[in-house]
């Protein structure tokens, strides 16, 4: 393939940056989430169509088209690095920094120019190996632990990329000769192959980064789907969905699945007097307790209102019920602070068993019932389905029962 062909090449790949960069611009009426990200991507590609496509039409004796392609590239492709650092998650750099970076490589490619064709060739060419390993670097947890199939292809195009520009330098310090309109100095059966890859490129990764910004939405509608917007714990749907696997693994684990159903005593005096912001701030202050008084990873979900539910592993009822009466203490025992003012806040708790072969609305069921019997018989206690005392009273009445053994003639040493 002689040089015409790849500047022909250049023009397809310019038109398909193009495209990248309208799809681009479509997508952003659609997702708010990414629109500062998918508006830089659709500005680099439009830089980078621009050089490709000038670098094929403009008359082929003027050198300067190979400078615009030069910028144009390294241009684009430096904002499209640092967008696409944001799609996986990395900080945002400052404005300033981004700007110096653009008047840096712009600089440096002008020395170069002015230093004749194979400086320039060399310093375009380190610049783009440079800025591709960069790209693959920013990604480079997608090609170890993809969170997706968008982000693995992502990081597999450009790693392919970085290898390309690696054998490209490698063919620019070894050319001795003319400098060459399209930048590229490998052998002729291998400029086919270029060809074809950079009139593909751009369009192959303009649609890598819709998929992974498309990839990262459904990632976070899932996951606002999934939590509490007030609490931040599992949502009731999230909990159900979990729940029978959760239930799969615990019995193959012969552990005793256990759902306890939680509810924030008087709560509705609270949000009377002293209003509803304060009564969303003992929700999120009981959540916190919660959860500090349970082992990572166990399931929470805010159940509805002021209730919580947990699907508790335990080895028996008895560990379950004292798991319970743990997390009674833990809000009860010590009033929350709200500025000034101390509020104490106290919760009753249903504890019930979900053997093998139930169904996980009647386990929730006859904890309901349980939690009710805590409310009517007091509040802030804890009971277990089909037990007519209360988890401290059982665990008081089994110590005193201890006790009274180890008083029994022959017992003890």
């Amino acid at each position: 393939m002689d040089s015409i062909d790849i500047l022909f090449a250049y023009v397809i790949g310019g038109f398909g940056a193009w495209a990248a960069a309208l799809m681009m611009l479509i997508a952003v009426q659609g997702d708010r989430l990414h629109r500062g990200v998918l508006l830089r991507c659709a500005l680099g590609f439009t830089l980078l169509g621009a050089g490709m496509v000038l670098s094929g039409l403009v008359d082929r004796a003027a050198r300067w088209p190979t400078l615009t392609l030069a910028l144009s590239a390294v241009v684009a492709t430096l904002v499209i690095y640092r967008a696409l650092r944001q799609l996986v998650g990395v900080p945002v750099i400052p404005r300033l920094r981004r700007w110096s970076e653009i008047a840096a490589l712009c600089l440096l490619l002008l020395l170069a120019w002015l230093g004749g064709p194979r400086s320039f060739a060399l310093a375009f060419h380190i610049v783009c190996l440079a800025l591709s390993l960069g790209l693959t670097w920013a990604v480079r947890r997608a090609l170890l632990a993809p969170r997706n199939a968008a982000e693995t292809a992502m990081a597999a195009t450009l790693l392919f990329y970085a290898g390309t520009w690696v054998f490209a330098l490698y063919a620019t310090l070894q050319h001795d000769g003319p400098e060459h309109r399209h930048l590229l100095y490998v052998e002729p059966p291998l400029l086919a192959a270029y060809g074809v890859i950079y009139a593909l490129l751009p369009l192959l990764v303009g649609a890598h980064v819709l998929n992974l910004a498309n990839a990262r939405l459904d990632r976070r509608l899932r996951q606002q789907a999934s939590t509490d917007e007030l609490t931040g714990l599992l949502t009731r749907r999230a909990l159900n969905e979990r729940a029978m696997a959760w239930h799969a693994d615990v019995l193959e684990r012969e552990r005793l699945p256990a759902v306890l159903l939680l509810d924030v005593d008087h709560f509705k005096p609270i949000n009377d007097t002293h209003g509803h912001e304060r009564g969303d701030h003992v929700l999120r202050a009981v959540s916190g307790r919660l959860r500090g008084a349970l082992r990572a990873g166990t399931p929470l979900a805010r159940w509805g209102g002021e209730e919580f539910l947990v699907l508790l592993d335990a080895a028996n009822l008895d560990e379950a019920g004292a798991t319970a009466e743990r997390m009674r203490t833990a809000v009860g025992a010590t009033p929350f602070a709200f500025g000034e003012e101390r509020l104490p806040v106290t919760i009753s708790i249903g504890v019930s068993a979900w053997p093998a072969g139930g169904v996980f609305a009647r386990a929730v069921a006859e904890a309901d019932a349980a939690l009710y019997s805590a409310k009517r018989e007091g509040r802030d206690q804890a009971r277990v389905a089909g037990v007519d005392r209360t988890v401290a009273a059982i665990a008081t009445r089994r110590h005193a029962t201890a006790g009274e053994e180890s008083h029994l003639p022959g017992s003890g040493p």
